[in-house]
């Protein structure tokens, strides 16, 4: 997954599989509800389904293995 290819769904509700060691895995569905440029890379936040809307995973993107719009 390169950070444009993720950018491209912010906004929408998507399924992500994340590395065993990625906070929140192995898979992840809600709305992925933006992104952050940061020192090592880029920072994604989702909401995830069933959670309140304030509450966030936070995931750097080279956690991600595969992104699926849902």
């Amino acid at each position: 997954m390169t950070p444009q290819e993720i950018r491209r769904h912010v906004g929408k509700r998507v399924t992500l599989k994340l590395r065993t060691d990625a906070p929140g895995g192995p898979t992840v569905t809600g709305r992925l509800v933006g992104t952050l440029e940061a020192a090592d890379g880029l920072v994604v936040f989702v909401e995830p389904e069933g959670s309140s809307r304030d509450q966030r995973l936070t995931v750097h993107y080279h956690h991600i293995v595969s992104l699926n719009p849902s």
